[in-house]
């Protein structure tokens, strides 16, 4: 059994937090950096830059306040501060205060904080199957493919979810949409108070 996937199912309110990243082995995309293409990586990765693409890790991977990415993100555990576009496919997802993500989330777990923005379509996935170990190495086979021949458009968007789809009969998928606005309206000016405004809590029902 995938060891993350084992922790989960023996913990699964363990915190988020830094705890996937290992700081002796990542790589770093820096905030002047721009990249495009596909990129995959065994260790955990942190991005402080702008990427768009497929980004692939085995381990964790981090959007940080200033990172921005556009495409497909498959790994084991992610964190994300900055802002996302596109579809991730990954065990477990933390949407942390200011983020920003649209697009399509296939997880196990998601926490999410208050004050960011979230416009999409969530699917759980069951943790009792292999799935995850099964399907992330075959999808991102077709997606390297794909991109690697037009890297111009977004058929590997259009890929990863006819693959997703092929996976949906063995799994247990809940669909959501929820939208947590980053900044609430301005309150409106207090009314002056009558009788009618107050309710006995002790009435009965």
């Amino acid at each position: 059994m995938n060891k993350f996937r084992e922790q989960i199912l023996h913990d699964p309110s363990s915190s988020f937090g830094n705890q996937g990243f290992s700081e002796d082995k990542q790589l770093f995309i820096t905030k002047s950096t721009n990249v495009s293409g596909i990129l995959d990586s065994e260790n955990d990765i942190v991005l402080d830059g702008n990427f768009n693409g497929v980004l692939y890790s085995k381990k964790a991977i981090h959007i940080s306040p200033t990172g921005i990415i556009k495409g497909v993100i498959i790994c084991n555990d992610i964190k994300v501060e900055g802002e996302f576009e596109g579809s991730v496919y990954a065990l477990r997802v933390n949407l942390c205060k200011d983020s920003v993500l649209k697009g399509n989330i296939h997880c196990t777990i998601i926490n999410t904080e208050m004050n960011q923005f979230v416009d999409a379509n969530i699917k759980l996935i069951s943790l009792e199957t292999a799935a995850f170990e099964a399907t992330s190495q075959d999808l991102f086979a077709h997606l390297k493919e794909v991109f690697a021949k037009n890297n111009k458009d977004n058929n590997y968007l259009n890929i990863f979810q006819e693959k997703m789809d092929q996976v949906k009969p063995s799994n247990k998928f809940f669909h959501q949409t929820i939208y947590v606005a980053p900044n609430p309206p301005a309150s409106a000016p207090p009314k002056k108070k009558d009788e009618d405004d107050y309710i006995d809590l002790d009435a009965d029902e």
